[in-house]
């Protein structure tokens, strides 16, 4: 008999007659076409003889199948499927293998105990199929021992350490792709070399039995003896020269390389490493440490860090079969650094001017990018790496979700303030507690994640009110909104809202303390104007409802507003024609305008004509940009005109992760002080790479009112 085969539904839902299937549906194959599947599906009305596109579907073993379908949440599903790796090491945990549990919402540690397979055949729509589970001995509730051990699905597992499948450490010249290792001999016969050095230490003899608990407190997971229960010690490979490694950066961010030199530095009493990275990251080294040389790489690509903080690059690991290997706990070090930091639990400012290339600037920086977010990562780098605009949303005295502010504040906005980089699976927290799984792995827009954070999530207060029709309305961004008009081509962001203002006949009710504006467009491949020139200023003072205005020609206090002369082209452009009496007769009385239709302007009670109408002024802050949907931003860092940054979220790779990288654009700073002087003439061929980004690819505009931020 032919063995069965099962799949998963992971693209855009699929249909089956009037039935709509959700991703994350498990199922098994019936029949096959030449671009098709006729299947049956698990715990699903429609059960049987759906045609399910391949193209839509991922095949998983049996024993994969089974781990899914008893973990209930189709999201949570997608998620283990996507994280290779430890699914890998899910599905091939055995009896008495040490695992990371979420028990009570506490990360716990435990023993596998047994393998379930729970349910009745046929329960689940298959009658070759049961769901499978694991029970589990917590090591932390040594005090319940005797009764029922808890079961877990696959998707409460989030750690594993396995026993009795070794895991040798990979050297850089045994991996195809790898960096190749330098001829050793050769670094021993350099002078200035330190051979007495470059020794490996000694391996550790096997361990003492300890008690389930000291091995959980022990700085990561280990196996123990504890009355012939639970097996032999484990203890992690030890790392040798040319071996592949993992270690954490000063920021916290996960990095690799290749171990170069092990010993005891000068001035030092244990035995470090030195690791030559995948890549450069800022402020490292060339293989010397205190003005000795231990061994040679490339600028900014060599790290020492004490030996017992590293670990296999768990990218390389082997696995039984075609599975990947377990997850790796953190070095003691490590999880110290990150306990200290996650207990600090007072507000970090905005980065300051003086210090943010120092603490911004290069790979591994900013906010890591993980399976479609970099709509989300550009959206909140650009709101609070450096502004205070929605600083207010994090301390909001009533909430309805006090979790999602706290995810917020602590582990995204603080440590980015602090560190300078915030890790994927902190944003991942963030996404799974937004209420609607499709967060967690499709792809959004940044005006729809922040619509569902503040408004749906959070309850805060509305960003703007602006009022049309004598009504209020409450929104928390504006998408421009008018006819495209061939006699602009390269417009402002201030003209483009001046003009879909008065075309809708809106005004701001209130100065906004921060305004995020969506550019035009049809869809998101379809840009309504090529290029639009950054306003660095938005002048909002005749965009105000009940507010003193000037005369476009006089400067006396304006009475009415003309919509038709902010379209004549014999009128200066890009500014509202707005009158007072005499000069509105008098540019009403040529021919070609007797047929506009000035309006009043509503005014405050009794405002002396005489006073000079003050400008209400607003700060470019950030600009996202998006192409191929793919989300980046520019964002001001500090007063000084050429303070911007690009931030990317997913510049690049390497193995299964992203490598978020911000540079430093002081080009960007340059040509938008040109085009604050006048009308600039933009020649694409000849403009710089930023440049041309900002220019033809902008989808978001952030701006700010200092003196209202905080306030508000």
């Amino acid at each position: 008999m032919m063995e069965k085969r099962f799949f998963i539904i992971t693209r855009t839902p699929t249909k089956s007659g009037r039935k709509s299937i959700d991703k994350g549906t498990v199922g098994c194959v019936e029949k096959e076409t030449e671009d098709e599947f006729i299947g049956t599906l698990i715990n699903y009305s429609a059960k049987q003889g759906c045609s399910l596109k391949k193209d839509n579907l991922q095949l998983i073993s049996r024993h994969e199948a089974q781990l899914l379908i008893f973990t209930d949440n189709l999201a949570k599903r997608l998620e283990l499927l996507h994280n290779r790796k430890l699914f890998s090491a899910i599905s091939a945990l055995q009896e008495n293998d040490l695992v990371v549990v979420r028990h009570n919402n506490v990360e716990t540690p435990g023993v596998v105990k047994r393998l379930l397979e729970k349910g009745k055949k046929g329960s689940n729509g298959l009658d070759v199929l049961k769901s499978m589970a694991f029970e589990v001995e917590l090591l932390q509730e040594a005090e319940h021992r005797g009764l029922a051990y808890p079961v877990f699905n696959a998707g409460e597992i989030l750690q594993v350490s396995s026993v009795d499948r070794p895991n040798p450490t990979f050297k850089a010249d045994e991996h195809k792709g790898a960096q190749k290792q330098r001829d050793i001999g050769q670094q021993n016969s350099d002078s200035n070399a330190v051979p007495q050095r470059r020794q490996a230490p000694e391996r550790p003899g096997p361990p003492a039995a300890l008690s389930p608990t000291a091995a959980v407190e022990n700085g990561g997971l280990k196996r123990v003896v504890s009355g012939g229960s639970l097996g032999s010690a484990l203890q992690t490979a030890p790392l040798e020269l040319g071996s592949l490694t993992e270690l954490q950066a000063s920021n916290g961010a996960t990095v690799h390389g290749v171990v170069r030199w092990i010993g005891v530095p000068e001035g030092k009493s244990e035995h470090w490493a030195g690791v030559e990275l995948d890549y450069e990251l800022k402020d490292c080294l060339d293989g010397q440490l205190g003005g000795q040389r231990y061994f040679n790489c490339d600028r900014n690509k060599g790290m020492f860090v004490k030996l017992r903080d590293l670990r296999p690059d768990s990218r390389f690991l082997p696995a039984p079969s075609y599975m990947e290997p377990p997850c790796y706990p953190e070095p003691q070090a490590a999880a110290e650094r990150r306990f200290e930091a996650d207990s600090r639990n007072e507000d970090a400012p905005p980065i300051p001017e003086s210090s943010a290339l120092q603490l911004l600037e290069g790979r591994m920086k900013g906010i890591q990018g993980h399976y479609n977010s970099c709509y989300l990562d550009s959206a909140l780098f650009s709101l609070f790496s450096f502004s205070p605009a929605l600083d207010s949303v994090l301390h909001c005295p009533v909430v309805s979700e006090e979790l999602i502010q706290s995810v917020l504040r602590r582990d995204i906005v603080n440590r980015l303030r602090r560190q300078g980089f915030v890790p994927a699976e902190n944003v991942m927290k963030l996404r799974q507690l937004l209420g609607c799984d499709s967060f967690t792995f499709e792809e959004k827009d940044p005006e729809e994640f922040l619509s569902v954070l503040l408004h749906q999530v959070l309850s805060v207060d509305p960003l703007l009110k602006i009022r049309s029709n004598e009504k209020t309305q409450d929104c928390y961004s504006y998408q421009i909104i008018l006819e495209r008009e061939e006699a602009v081509s390269v417009p402002s962001v201030q003209l483009l809202l001046e003009r879909s203002f008065l075309s809708c006949d809106l005004k701001f009710e209130e100065i906004p303390s921060c305004l995020i504006i969506q550019m035009p467009r049809f869809g998101k491949k379809f840009k309504m104007f090529p290029k639009i020139i950054p306003s660095t200023e938005l002048d909002i003072t005749d965009l105000l409802y009940n507010t003193p205005r000037e005369c476009f020609l006089c400067g006396a206090v304006a009475e009415l507003e003309c919509y038709q002369c902010l379209r004549d082209p014999r009128l200066m452009p890009g500014m509202i024609k707005q009158f007072c009496r005499p000069c509105d007769k008098q540019v009403h009385s040529h021919r070609q305008r007797q047929d506009h239709q000035p309006r009043e302007i509503s005014l405050p009670r009794d405002f002396p004509a005489s006073i000079p109408v003050p400008r209400q002024k607003m700060e470019l802050f950030a600009v996202l940009c998006i192409e191929t949907s793919h989300y980046v931003s520019f964002v001001k860092y500090g007063q000084g005109r050429n303070s911007w940054l690009f931030f990317d979220s997913m510049a690049d790779r390497s193995g299964d992760e992203n490598i978020p990288e911000i540079k430093a654009c002081p080009q960007v700073g340059e040509f938008l002080s040109q085009s604050e002087e006048g009308p600039v003439q933009v020649e694409l061929e000849c403009t710089d790479v930023f440049v041309k980004r900002l220019l033809c690819d902008s989808y978001m505009f952030m701006y700010q009112c200092p003196a209202l931020c905080l306030y508000r």
